[in-house]
């Protein structure tokens, strides 16, 4: 039956004589260990004044493979992974287009990949009815915002409601996490000589807001809507006028009905015979209300303002 026991000795380059099986002797000089096995005395190698937690390795091999203190290229053969694939390179390629599972990117290369990526666009959101926008992440830097108010409401005699305000705005995201987004409604559209509904207002927070398009007859009688404007944007302006008054002077009522005015995403409702009503939501958002051609027929409403957000790294 093997024994254990241990034997030292404090003298430099003293080796144990014979060890039996089992049985270990230090050299405290030399800080070697030294191990019987089939009667052989075999060095187990330096011991090293090293801490428990971080061991040093010099010389000899792991599976075959050299090691060496050296300086000199790091070889990636058979060096494994997590996933099981096995290194073939170090790759400084910044664009990252290998796309392998079996290259490694350099601190340089994931830097020039990462700052090649600021300035591009991430996301676009629509935002058609009242909420919040949240930024994805915090590697947006900036968005770019437009807001388009809702369109004022039509008339009879071809009397069209205003177009909703146009504002752009260019914002440093790095501070945001939300912003309240509000959306303009459409003004109502009505009968000949009323004063029609006018659009509501379109905001992001306080950045930037677009007035709404007033309704036919509310600027001046017999007149069509003007108009939104935008506030606090790099760009601000106004929204297309609508169509003022007709006479309709033909019993069967041929004249053309009122386009509503145009909005910064396009035109308004369709024009129609006077006996006939189309799909009134078939026109550009933040468009005005088209006004109908006969006297007695309600003009249209107007349509919902718009933001959008862009999203820049």
């Amino acid at each position: 039956m093997p024994i254990f026991s241990i034997k030292y000795s404090t003298t430099a380059s003293a080796t144990p004589p014979s060890l039996v099986d089992g049985e270990l002797a230090a050299n405290l000089a030399d800080q070697k260990l030294y191990i019987g096995q089939g009667g052989v005395t075999k060095v187990v190698d330096s011991l090293g004044l090293q801490d428990l937690n971080s061991v040093a390795i010099t010389g000899g091999s792991i599976d075959g493979i050299p090691l060496s203190n050296a300086a000199g290229t790091v070889s990636t053969s058979n060096l494994i992974v997590g996933s099981g694939s096995t290194i073939t390179a170090i790759d400084n390629d910044s664009t990252l287009s290998a796309n392998s599972n079996s290259r490694i990117p350099t601190q340089s290369a994931v830097a020039g990949y990462i700052n090649s990526k600021k300035g591009s666009l991430k996301n676009i959101y629509t935002y058609t009815g009242t909420t919040t926008y949240n930024k994805s992440g915090s590697d947006v830097t900036k968005i770019r915002v437009i807001c388009v108010g809702g369109g004022g409401g039509g008339a009879g005699y071809s009397e069209a409601g205003g177009a909703g305000g146009y504002a752009e705005l260019i914002i440093d995201a790095t501070g945001i996490s939300s912003v309240s987004v509000t959306i303009g409604g459409g003004g109502s559209g009505g009968v000949y000589f009323g004063f029609q509904g006018g659009g509501g207002t379109t905001s992001f927070g306080g950045y930037l807001s677009a007035g709404g398009g007033s309704g036919a007859n509310a600027n001046y009688q017999h007149c069509g809507g003007h108009g939104g404007y935008g506030y606090g944007g790099n760009v601000n302006s106004h929204g297309g006028g609508g169509a003022g008054h007709k006479n309709d002077h033909s019993a069967a009522y041929h004249n053309g009905s009122g386009h509503g005015g145009t909005s910064f995403f396009g035109g308004g409702n369709t024009g129609h015979h006077y006996s006939s009503r189309y799909a009134q939501n078939v026109a550009a958002l933040g468009s005005g209300g088209g006004g109908h051609n006969s006297y007695f027929a309600a003009g249209y409403t107007g349509m919902y303002g718009v933001c959008v957000v862009y999203e820049y790294r």
